[in-house]
C-alpha cells in the first residue's frame, strides 16, 4: 500500500538501509517485467531492473512525495531503458517481417537432444516477444507485468498510474487477440521466469557504497514586494497566478503516452481511451523526422469519449460516451506558445496542442499525445517550451525533446532530454540547444538523442531566456547577457548592472529586457532592501530595454520613459518583436512601438471603464512576466498567455482581448448543479450556464437585487471575487470570497444567488477578521504559501450559520453576530502529498458537523462546533488522505484515498464495497434525492440498495474534482481536461 511505501521510504531516509531492502523485494518483479518489456532480453533487464534499484536509493532524498514510489520507479525504469536503447547498434530484424509458416513451424518442433533444450528456452521467449509484439502497447505492458512481475490488476494500476478497471480491460482485450493456446504459452514462458535469488542481495550490497542524496525543498513562487496599497493588491493578484499555476502541476497517470489517440470524423468528436502508442522513439537524421502514430487535425468542437472495455461483469454500456462541454471562456492552462515561419501560431495546454492559421478566427486541436506534466514531480512548476526551424517544430516536453514535420499533428520523440525546468529551444543548423532554469545549456549534435551541458561560463547562474538569430544562439541569465557561434561562449558588454529577463529578435535585431535579480528575494534581507527600494519616491524604472543590430557587438538603450508608478513595479520586462513592431509587457503597464524602438506609446489601465470584465481580464493578463509566454505572429498580432488564459491584439499591441476561441476551458473550480442549472467559480468571479455548460454568463455583484449603476461602476474592482468557493443549503446557493480591494486579507464576502438567479447579492453584516496588519513580517507578504492561505479554504453553511477555513483554523459565523467565531479546530500537519492548497474536508448537517484533516484525523462536533471528537481510531478502514465529505440525509459519506466510510451517527461505521474490486476509491460524491452517486477513476458508480457501488459510466477521461447530478444528465469536472456530461438515464 501507499502508506506502506511512504513509511519505508521515512525509514530509509532516517538510515534505515533494510527498509530499501523491502522496498526492492516488494517491487523486483515488476521492474524486471517492465524492463523486459522495453529490452527484450530478460538477462539485460535483469541488469536495469537493478540500475533502477540504485538510482532510486541514490536519489531518494528528491522523491517528493514518498506514496508516489512505485509511479516514481516506473519512471526511472522507463529512462533507463530508453537509455540502453540509445547506447545500442540498430536492433535485429523483427520477428514479425518472418513468414507465419516458418514461425508456425518453429513454434512446435519438438526438441529431443538434451543439448539443444536451452536454444528451445531461447526460441519460446522470441516466439512471445513476437506475439507481444503484435499487441498494442498499453496491453502489451499490462500482459507482461500480469505474467512476468506476477502482479494483480490493482497492483499494476498503482504502478502505471491507471485505475484497476483499466487494466482488466487492456488484459481482457489482449486475451481476445490471442489464441488460446498463444495465451497459454505466454502464460507459460513468462512465468517460468525467475529472478535470481540473489538479486536482493545485490542491490543491498551496492546500497551500502551509495549515499543518497537528502531531501530537497521547494523554492516557492515568490511574488515582488510592493509599498502601501498597491502591495496588498497585486500580492493578492499574485496569489491568484500562484494558486492558478497549482491547478494544473498535477500529474496524468504514468502511462498517458500510450492512453490516448484519436479518431477523425464530423463533429464531435470521439477519444478513444484505450488505444495505441502515440510515441516512439527513433534513431535518424538530423534534419529528417519521421511520424508517430498520433492525430490529426480536430475542430474543437464538444469531444466525446468513448467507453472503455471492461470485462464482463462490471462493463457498463458501450453505447455510453462522455461529451466534452465547451465551460467558462475565462481560463484555460495553456503552457507554450510557438509561430512558425508560414504564419502558424501553437498553443500547448494540458488538453493537448492547438494550431491557429494565419486566416483562422479559432484555434483547433490538433493533437492530445504529448504528456506536458512531468509524472516525477507533478508538483514542479513546467512551461512548454517550443521553437520552428525550417519547416520542423520543435518541442521540450517535462522529459523529452519531440519534433513535428507535418504542422503538429503527430510528433516524433527525440530521446529523453536532461531533467530539469526548461526555459527555452534554441535550433541551429549544427545543434539542438535547451535551456535549463538553474542547470544552464545543454547541446545536442545528434538530433536530441544526447546532451552535453555547456556550463562552462554560467556555472551557478540561472537562466532566464533564449533567442537564435539563423546560427547565433544567445542566453539571458541573472548575470548577464551571453553568446554562443560555433559552440563558443562569450559575455556581452549590455549597460546594464540588471539581470536579462528576456529575448527577442525580428530579422536581424536582438531586443534585450531587463529587470532586477529576483533570487535576492529568496533572503529575508534581500527582500527588505527591495520592499524599500520600492518604497523610495524616485521614479526610477525597474527594468530597461536594448537593441543590437549587428548581432550583439553593441547595443543601443531604447528603455521607455513613464512616470507611471508601475515602472518600477514590475520586476521585469517581456519583450516580443515583429518587423518593426516592438512591445514591452510589463506589471500592469505596456507599451509599443511601430518604428523599432524609436518611438513609443503606453498603454496602461482605465480604472474607469464601465466594462468591469474587460476590465478584469486585461489587468490580470498583463501581469505577464517570465513565467508565461508571448508571441508576435506578425506585425499586427501578438498572442500572449496569463493567469486568464490567452490574450490577442491585432492592433500591434494598442488593444488587447481574449482569445480563447476553439480552446477547451481545462480549469473547472467548484462546479455545482442548481434548479437546473450550472455554477461555477472562476479567478474572478462566478459563472452560469443554462445550456449544459456551453455558453457561460458571469454574474455580477451588487448590493441589492438590482445591478450597479454606471456612476458605481468606478468602484467595481472591490467587488471582483477572487476564486469564491460555493455551496448549496436550505434551497439557496451561497458563496464566500477575499475581497479584491484595499485590507482584503482581512476582509471576505459571503454572498447569494437571487432570487432570479442573475446577480450575486452580499449578506449583510459579515464581520472583519481582527488582526493587526501593521505587525505582519515582510516575509508573510511573500511567502506564496501564507498568501495562499489568505483565501477561503472549505466552505458550508447550515441555517443561518456559515463555517469557512481560514489560515489552517474552522471559523464560524452566526447572522447577526458581530465577530467570526473561532472553533478551535487548528490544522497544523502537512498535506500527505505535500500541498499547502489541500485543506480541510467539511460537511455539515445542522448542529452536527465532520472536519477531515490533512493528517488524516476525522473529527465530529454535534453542537456546532463547540466541542470536538476524534473519530479516527474507531474507523475500520486505513487511509492517509480524504477526498471529499457529504451528507445524505443524515447519513454521511466519508470518501478517502482507500475506499467510502459511512455512518448514521458516527459511532458506527461501515466500509462500501465493490463486488468487482472490494473497496473502491472514489474521489467525488453527489447526492441527488436520496441516491448516491461517486466518482473515481473506473468511472462513475451509484450506489445500489444493497449499499454497493455499481458502476454506471465509461471510464472517465481524467482524475475528477466536482461530480455534479443536474437535470438528466451527470457531469464531472476534472484535473486537466475540463467538464463532461453523459445521458443520466442512459447510465442507469
Amino acid at each position: 500500500m501507499k502508506h506502506e511505501d511512504t513509511q519505508l521510504v521515512h525509514r530509509c531516509l532516517a538510515g534505515d538501509d533494510s527498509a530499501f531492502t523491502t522496498l526492492v523485494k516488494k517491487y523486483q518483479k515488476r521492474v524486471h517485467a517492465l524492463a523486459w518489456r522495453k529490452v527484450g532480453d530478460f538477462h539485460i533487464a535483469e541488469e536495469l531492473a537493478q540500475d533502477t534499484f540504485l538510482k532510486a536509493y541514490e536519489k531518494l532524498g528528491t522523491l517528493k512525495n514518498p506514496s508516489q514510489f512505485a509511479g516514481w520507479l516506473y519512471v526511472i525504469t522507463n529512462r533507463l531503458c530508453i537509455a540502453w536503447h540509445r547506447k545500442q547498434k540498430p536492433p535485429m530484424e523483427s520477428l514479425e517481417t518472418t513468414s507465419g509458416e516458418e514461425i508456425e513451424e518453429m513454434s512446435y518442433r519438438h526438441y529431443e537432444d538434451e543439448a539443444r533444450e536451452k536454444a528451445d528456452v531461447e526460441h519460446r521467449h522470441e516466439r512471445v516477444n513476437a506475439l507481444l509484439e503484435k499487441l498494442p502497447e498499453s496491453e502489451r505492458t499490462v500482459v507482461t507485468l500480469h505474467y512476468l512481475g506476477e502482479m494483480t490488476s490493482k497492483a499494476i494500476g498503482e504502478f502505471l498510474g491507471v485505475s484497476p478497471n483499466t487494466v482488466r480491460s487492456r488484459l481482457q482485450r489482449a486475451r481476445n487477440r490471442l489464441l488460446k493456446e498463444q495465451e497459454e504459452m505466454i502464460r507459460e514462458t513468462l512465468g517460468s521466469v525467475y529472478l535470481p535469488t540473489t538479486f536482493t542481495e545485490n542491490v543491498a550490497r551496492q546500497i551500502a557504497d551509495i549515499k543518497p542524496a537528502s531531501p530537497s525543498s521547494s523554492k516557492p513562487v515568490i511574488p515582488v514586494a510592493v509599498s502601501a496599497a498597491t502591495a496588498i493588491f497585486i500580492f493578492l493578484i499574485m496569489g491568484v497566478g500562484s494558486q492558478y499555476l497549482s491547478r494544473f502541476q498535477k500529474p496524468y497517470n504514468l502511462n498517458a503516452q500510450s492512453e490516448t489517440t484519436v479518431e477523425i470524423i464530423d463533429a464531435p468528436i470521439v477519444l478513444d481511451t484505450q488505444a495505441t502508442p502515440d510515441l516512439r522513439n527513433q534513431v535518424g537524421r538530423f534534419d529528417t523526422t519521421g511520424r508517430s502514430s498520433g492525430t490529426g487535425p480536430q475542430v474543437s468542437e464538444p469531444v466525446m469519449l468513448a467507453a472503455a472495455e471492461v470485462e464482463k461483469e462490471t462493463r457498463p454500456s458501450t453505447d455510453q460516451q462522455w461529451v466534452q462541454a465547451t465551460g467558462p471562456e475565462a481560463g484555460g492552462s495553456v503552457l507554450g506558445l510557438s509561430v512558425s515561419p508560414t504564419g502558424d501560431a501553437y498553443a500547448a495546454s494540458t488538453a493537448g496542442i492547438y494550431r491557429l492559421t494565419p486566416e483562422a478566427s479559432a484555434w483547433t486541436l490538433v493533437n492530445t499525445t504529448v504528456s506536458t506534466v512531468d509524472t516525477a514531480n507533478p508538483n514542479a512548476s513546467q512551461m512548454i517550451t517550443m521553437a520552428a526551424r525550417k519547416g520542423t517544430l520543435y518541442l521540450a516536453s517535462p522529459d523529452q525533446v519531440l519534433a513535428s514535420t507535418d504542422r503538429g499533428e503527430t510528433w516524433e520523440s527525440l530521446g529523453v532530454r536532461p531533467e530539469g525546468d526548461a526555459i527555452g529551444l534554441a535550433i541551429t543548423d549544427e545543434a539542438l540547444y535547451l535551456a535549463l532554469e538553474d542547470k544552464g545549456i545543454f547541446q545536442s549534435t545528434d538530433s536530441g538523442k544526447q546532451w552535453h551541458p555547456l556550463n562552462d561560463e554560467v556555472a551557478g547562474i540561472s537562466v532566464l531566456a533564449v533567442a537564435t538569430i539563423e546560427n547565433t544562439v544567445f542566453v539571458g541569465t541573472t548575470q548577464g547577457l551571453y553568446r554562443i557561434r560555433s559552440g563558443g561562449w562569450e559575455k556581452l558588454l549590455v549597460d546594464t548592472t540588471k539581470a536579462i529577463h528576456s529575448l527577442a529578435v525580428a530579422e536581424n535585431s536582438v531586443y534585450v529586457g531587463t529587470g532586477p535579480n529576483t533570487s535576492q528575494l529568496e533572503e529575508p534581507e534581500g527582500v527588505k532592501k527591495y520592499t524599500e527600494q520600492l518604497m523610495s519616491k524616485d521614479n526610477l524604472s525597474s527594468w530597461e530595454l536594448f537593441q543590437s543590430t549587428d548581432l550583439g557587438d553593441s547595443w543601443t538603450d531604447i528603455t521607455p520613459t513613464s512616470n507611471s508608478f508601475f515602472m518600477k513595479v514590475s520586476p521585469g520586462v517581456k519583450v516580443v518583436a515583429s518587423g518593426n513592431t516592438v512591445l514591452a509587457l510589463g506589471m500592469m503597464i505596456n507599451f509599443h512601438s511601430t518604428d523599432g524602438g524609436k518611438t513609443w506609446t503606453e498603454s496602461g489601465f482605465d480604472f474607469k471603464t464601465a466594462d468591469m470584465n474587460s476590465l478584469t481580464n486585461t489587468m490580470l493578463s498583463s501581469m505577464t512576466l517570465s513565467m508565461f509566454p508571448a508571441i508576435a505572429v506578425n506585425e499586427n498580432t501578438i498572442v500572449k498567455a496569463g493567469a486568464l488564459g490567452l490574450t490577442r491584439s491585432t492592433d500591434g499591441g494598442e488593444s488587447w482581448h481574449p482569445f480563447m476561441n476553439g480552446i477547451v476551458n481545462t480549469q473547472i473550480f467548484n462546479l455545482v448543479g442548481f434548479k437546473n442549472e450550472l455554477y461555477t467559480s472562476t479567478a474572478t468571479g462566478v459563472t452560469k450556464s443554462t445550456d449544459g455548460g456551453e455558453t457561460w454568463e458571469k454574474l455580477p455583484m451588487n448590493s441589492g437585487e438590482l445591478t450597479l449603476k454606471p456612476t458605481e461602476k468606478a468602484t467595481a474592482l472591490n467587488n471582483m471575487l477572487i476564486f469564491p468557493k460555493l455551496a448549496i443549503a436550505g434551497g439557496a446557493l451561497y458563496g464566500i470570497s477575499s475581497e479584491s480591494g484595499l485590507a482584503a486579507e482581512n476582509t471576505w464576502r459571503i454572498f447569494r444567488l437571487s432570487a432570479n438567479g442573475n446577480v450575486l447579492v452580499p449578506v449583510q453584516g459579515t464581520p472583519v477578521f481582527e488582526e493587526d496588519s501593521s505587525t505582519r513580517d515582510i516575509m508573510d507578504a511573500v511567502d506564496i504559501s501564507r498568501q495562499l492561505e489568505n483565501f477561503p479554504g472549505a466552505f458550508a453553511v447550515s441555517g443561518d450559520i456559515f463555517y469557512v477555513e481560514r489560515k489552517r483554523q474552522l471559523l464560524r459565523w452566526k447572522r447577526g453576530a458581530s465577530e467570526w467565531f473561532n472553533t478551535g479546530l487548528i490544522d497544523t500537519a502537512k498535506s500527505i502529498d505535500d500541498s499547502n492548497v489541500k485543506g480541510f474536508k467539511l460537511a455539515v448537517s445542522e448542529a452536527v458537523v465532520y472536519v477531515g484533516k490533512r493528517d488524516g484525523n476525522l473529527l465530529q462536533s454535534v453542537d456546532s462546533g463547540n466541542t470536538w471528537k476524534d473519530l479516527t481510531p474507531n474507523l475500520p478502514l486505513r487511509f492517509e488522505r480524504f477526498n471529499e465529505i457529504v451528507f445524505a440525509g443524515s447519513t454521511v459519506y466519508v470518501a478517502t484515498d482507500a475506499g467510502v466510510l459511512t455512518s448514521e451517527d458516527g459511532e458506527h461505521w461501515g466500509v462500501i464495497t465493490d463486488t468487482a474490486e472490494g473497496q473502491t476509491v472514489i474521489d467525488q460524491v453527489a447526492v441527488a434525492g436520496m441516491t448516491v452517486y461517486g466518482a473515481g477513476d473506473g468511472g462513475v458508480y451509484q450506489l445500489n440498495n444493497g449499499n454497493a457501488w455499481e458502476q454506471i459510466s465509461p471510464e472517465v477521461p481524467d482524475s475528477v474534482t466536482s461530480l455534479v447530478i443536474n437535470g438528466d444528465r451527470l457531469y464531472i469536472a476534472t484535473e486537466h481536461r475540463g467538464m463532461f456530461y453523459v445521458s443520466l438515464e442512459k447510465a442507469r
